[in-house]
Formats: structure tokens, C-alpha cells, sequence
């Protein structure tokens, strides 16, 4: 009976160990990071199919701009960005409202996406458009992992009217960074 409870004993120590090693919060963030990356790509595809399909994104077209896309333009910033999903502050809700309605209206009423594309996501995804023929969808990742990534190499710049998002300089450069007060560095697809 007393060789039984060691050997439990010795498995309850290993499993602590392992439990510790693993990290499962972790885990979570990358298995969210794994959720909104896949987000960013499909946002992006859907806007590339939305573009070989209609010769224009949804703000650049002729004619009638589907609601909500009228205000998203190359000419406001060198990249316009608007969040996807909620974050805080008025001109930043004022924003996701814009850009969730332009993908309501122009890649959903397409086909282009689903309707419940981002019921789960709970990050915000930037959109970014500098010309008429170039689209760049990013994302913060919350895992060290991803944050360590060398593809996490854009840095947003909050501190103007017009919020930016640009290759990382510096000497080192500000991104890639797994510090967990860095939620300025982003991942992009373009």
C-alpha cells in the first residue's frame, strides 16, 4: 500500500512539472493567434476575390460604393486603417462600424465571406489600403510565439490623427517583440 501511494505521489510530481513546462495559458493565446491569423488571411482572400472579380476594392469602385465603404480611402493616410472587431474609444468604434459595414455590404453581399466570418474572433483586424491595387489585412498576436515571429515585423503608429501601420525600424527594430506591454506589433498579409 506504501509503494502505491509513492508511486502516485511521484506521478502527481511529474504531472506538476509537466503542467508547468507545457504552459496552457500559453497554449490558449496560441491557439487564438492560430484563429485570428486564419481570420486575417480569409479577410484578405476574400478582398482579393472581391477585387479579380470587380477590377477595384469596395472603396475604390465607380459609380455606387457599397454603404460604409465610401469613407475608406488611399488618401486619407498612406495606409487607412480600421478595426474589424471592438476596441475602445469613439473614432475607433466610429471605425469598426465603417469598415464592418463596407464587408456587409460589398464581400458578404458577394459571397465573398460569410456572414458569421468573425462571430469568434475577438481581436481586431486592420485593414490597410496605400494604392488602388494593394490591401494589407493585420493583426496583434497575443502568444509570445507569433510575437517573436519574424513575419510579426509591422509596428502600428497610434500617436497621430491617423492611425498607421509600417515596417518596423530601429536598431533593433521595435518588432518582432514578446513583451506583453507590446500590442503595437502586428502580423500582415498583403
Amino acid at each position: 500500500m506504501i509503494e502505491l501511494l509513492v508511486v502516485i505521489g511521484v506521478l502527481g510530481i511529474l504531472a506538476t512539472g509537466l503542467l508547468a513546462a507545457v504552459d496552457p495559458f500559453e497554449q490558449l493565446k496560441k491557439a487564438r493567434d492560430a484563429n485570428y491569423r486564419n481570420a486575417t488571411i480569409e479577410t484578405l482572400n476574400a478582398f482579393t476575390r472581391y477585387y479579380a472579380t470587380h477590377g477595384y476594392f469596395p472603396w475604390n469602385g465607380t459609380g455606387t460604393i457599397p454603404v460604409g465603404c465610401e469613407s475608406v480611402t488611399a488618401a486619407d493616410a498612406a495606409y487607412y486603417l480600421v478595426p474589424a472587431n471592438s476596441i475602445g474609444g469613439t473614432a475607433a468604434v466610429d471605425a469598426r462600424t465603417t469598415l464592418t459595414d463596407c464587408i456587409t455590404n460589398s464581400l458578404i453581399a458577394d459571397g465573398e465571406l460569410k456572414t458569421s466570418y468573425s462571430s469568434g474572433l475577438q481581436t481586431s483586424l486592420w485593414v490597410s489600403s496605400g494604392s488602388k491595387t494593394q490591401i494589407r489585412v493585420c493583426f496583434a498576436p497575443e502568444g509570445k510565439a507569433l510575437r517573436r515571429d519574424a513575419t510579426t515585423s509591422y509596428l502600428m503608429d497610434d500617436t497621430g490623427a491617423v492611425e498607421t501601420i509600417a515596417a518596423a525600424t530601429g536598431v533593433p527594430p521595435a518588432c518582432p517583440d514578446d513583451t506583453a506591454a507590446n500590442d503595437l506589433c502586428m502580423q500582415c498579409f498583403q
